[in-house]
């Protein structure tokens, strides 16, 4: 089961805040896509329930924010079994 999160950070976010809130999600195990911004995977069990998939996502999301500083973002989450496909 993968997640796939594309993130958007308020655009006068620090550089610092930004490259915080960065390293935190790939701490978490989250990998960002290269070619495309603000894009990240991450795997998960094969019979991972996709609600909880979901929530643990968002609390990568907001534990990144706390810990950075940043206060504004928008993020949208895709659940499913396959990779997603880049080109």
């Amino acid at each position: 089961m993968y997640a796939m999160l594309t993130l958007d950070l308020e655009k006068k976010t620090e550089d610092e805040k930004r490259d915080r809130f960065y390293e935190i999600l790939k701490d978490k195990n989250w990998i960002k896509l290269p070619k495309v911004t603000t894009t990240w995977i991450k795997k998960f069990k094969a019979d991972a329930d996709e609600m909880i998939v979901i929530a643990l996502t968002k609390l990568s999301v907001q534990k990144a924010a706390k810990s950075a500083g940043v206060t504004s973002y928008n993020a949208v989450v895709h659940v499913g079994s396959l990779k997603p496909t880049s080109f």
